[in-house]
């Protein structure tokens, strides 16, 4: 393990100040619950980049990661509380969703622990979900989507938000470093397969193909909660594919 670090670190050499290189570095040190260089990875891009909100929530679930929780919550919140410029409001719309999801779920683990003096009580309530994906993605200015096929084979996708068992997706994010969500509040048992399709990858660097991080929870925000981190680089070409990539399968 200590040998694969010291190669894994060597991605932070290839481009100074590359937000692209060093969130792919943070996604890999996350995998690897290597959570003290996850927090010093992310904390050097929201120096860089501190007008994206991305740049404090990975930080703040950086924060989540090392047991710093009411840092995590004060850097979650932030997020709501600041201000953006147009197009960055309009990049992110939605982003909101994920964000009020991460700061209940920090709530209803840890309450006991948090001042929650300047959080507004009307955004605080219980969110217990059985099934949370979140999609993340290193590269601004990508369109990338999260789909999620329940064991009905009913896909919740942008184009079909909204399923017949309940599930839901966030708003589809066509710009920017997304996040995308689906929640499930009561799952079904089954089969469950979560794929990403590539609509456009609009630009080309050192950071090589644009590369993804999926979180999955089962049981979210409850007292049985379970998370599985994906991370992978795509290997297709960039255009839309009818029947995605897959990026794994699970049972519920």
């Amino acid at each position: 393990k200590k040998s694969g670090l010291k190669v894994l670190s060597s991605i932070a050499d290839l481009d100074i100040e590359n937000e692209e290189l060093y969130k792919l570095l943070a996604y890999k040190l996350k995998q690897a619950e290597v959570y003290d260089k996850e927090l010093f990875v992310t904390q050097k891009v929201l120096e860089w980049r501190p007008f994206d909100p991305q740049s404090y929530r990975d930080y703040a679930l950086a924060l989540e990661d090392n047991g710093q929780y009411q840092q995590a919550l004060d850097h979650l919140y932030s997020i709501l509380m600041q201000s953006y410029t147009k197009e960055l409001a309009d990049r992110d719309d939605g982003i909101e969703e994920t964000v009020l999801m991460e700061i209940n779920g920090l709530i209803s683990r840890y309450g006991k622990k948090l001042n929650l003096k300047k959080i507004n009580p009307k955004i605080i309530a219980d969110l217990p979900v059985n099934i949370r994906v979140v999609l993340n993605w290193n590269k601004d200015d990508t369109d990338i989507d999260l789909w999620v096929t329940d064991p009905d084979n009913e896909r919740c996708y942008y184009g079909h938000p909204q399923t017949r068992a309940g599930g839901r997706l966030s708003n589809d994010f066509t710009g920017g470093f997304g996040p995308e969500q689906f929640l499930l509040k009561k799952a079904v048992k089954g089969k469950y397969k979560i794929q990403t399709n590539f609509f456009g990858e609009r630009q080309v660097g050192v950071a090589g193909p644009t590369a993804l991080m999926a979180e999955i929870y089962i049981n979210y925000a409850t007292g049985k909660q379970e998370r599985k981190t994906v991370v992978f680089q795509n290997q297709k070409d960039n255009e839309g594919h009818d029947d995605g990539i897959l990026i794994g399968e699970f049972e519920f």
